[in-house]
């Protein structure tokens, strides 16, 4: 069986497509996936390092535009229908799975089109412009969160979760007790405000000063300033701009501040990790501060706004989850919840039973 993955732009839509595309693959040497993205998302960089082939589509954001650029984009899109028209009979799927954005669009109207069997994933709790135009074309549409059924009436969901790389999928066990792990991070690419209420949080540490480790992904921007600074302050620290070893820091951390995206919510989940989350503020749809309210209605962390995160903010939190382990025990079996094991398999059998 052959499946095309349309997955582009970020790694919250990528990286799962990879996860699919792994197990879908070792389930059988017959089966074969094919990714459709863009020559300038993190596709075109991530895709061929797993060792699938990626069809090139043109595609780019609709909204947030003024009218000329959403005409430009709207001859775009047209054109890219007619390339992934031509992708399609030329390799001739049995499947096409949408993972949202914006690269999935061509290729699910041009499936659509020539009568092949479209499904759409859906990683956040609000679905995106894309997966909520193409809903209407899809079989089933495969989702994260429960309450996604509420923004996609009328459609046929089934609730799978959210795929997360087998990279990050090492646990081993809990934490060393000796110090309270701090684990944060912005996305590969870092958060300024959140680089500075963390480094600002030091200010206040002076109680924990040897209670605590923090690491630190800072992206590359902020790096050697975050360093310096940590460097001056008595806090064990690790500090880095980027790391391919999430697991290791998911490990020996006993919470995790970081921004709300659907695949940081699950691999939280993952591994049982209460978290202060700090949305961010730009999000299409704010679709991170609901994915955050999830986690903080679960119990399973802090929702701290982006304009009010601050060191004394962080610091209190904190201090309240070292002084209370019983909290953040019982916050850690929360947030645990919200996982579901084996979203791949799930999503493949959802595909299976679409096209028998």
């Amino acid at each position: 069986m052959k499946l095309f993955i349309a997955a582009g732009g970020t790694g919250g839509h990528v990286f799962p497509g990879i996860s699919i595309a792994d197990r879908f693959t070792a389930i059988s040497s017959d089966n074969e996936v094919v990714f459709i993205g863009t020559r300038t998302g993190l596709e075109a960089r991530a895709v061929p390092q797993a060792g699938y082939r990626l069809l090139y589509v043109d595609a780019r954001q609709f909204s947030g535009r003024n009218i000329a650029y959403k005409l430009v984009t709207v001859a775009n899109l047209v054109k890219g229908i007619h390339t992934c028209l031509r992708h399609i009979k030329r390799e001739e799927p049995q499947a096409i799975l949408g993972m949202g954005g914006f690269a999935s669009v061509p290729m699910v109207i041009a499936g659509f089109i020539h009568g092949t069997h479209i499904f759409l994933h859906e990683q956040n709790v609000q679905p995106g412009l894309a997966n909520r135009i193409l809903a209407k074309y899809a079989k089933t549409i495969f989702i994260s969160f429960e309450d996604t059924r509420h923004y996609l009436a009328g459609s046929r969901v089934m609730l799978t979760g959210n795929p997360i790389r087998n990279s990050v999928k090492k646990r081993n066990g809990q934490p060393n007790d000796d110090r309270f792990g701090i684990f944060v991070f912005g996305g590969s690419r870092g958060a300024r405000s959140i680089n500075q209420s963390v480094v600002d949080m030091l200010n206040y540490l002076d109680d924990y000063r040897d209670k605590v480790v923090i690491f630190h992904q800072t992206g590359t921007e902020d790096y050697e300033g975050v360093k310096d600074i940590y460097e001056r302050s008595k806090v064990k620290h690790e500090v880095f701009a980027f790391t391919d070893n999430m697991a290791y820091y998911y490990n020996n951390s006993h919470v995790v501040i970081s921004r709300a995206g659907a695949s940081t919510i699950f691999e939280l989940a993952y591994f049982k990790r209460p978290a202060i989350l700090i949305p961010y503020p730009f999000s299409a749809g704010q679709h991170q501060w609901k994915n955050a309210l999830q986690v903080e209605r679960a119990g399973g962390g802090y929702i701290i706004e982006n304009s009010e995160a601050s060191g004394e903010r962080l610091f209190y939190v904190i201090k309240r989850l070292i002084d209370e382990p019983e909290l953040l025990k019982k916050m850690g079996e929360n947030i645990g919840r919200l996982y579901i094991d084996d979203a791949e398999g799930l999503i493949i059998k959802g595909i299976k039973d679409g096209i028998s």
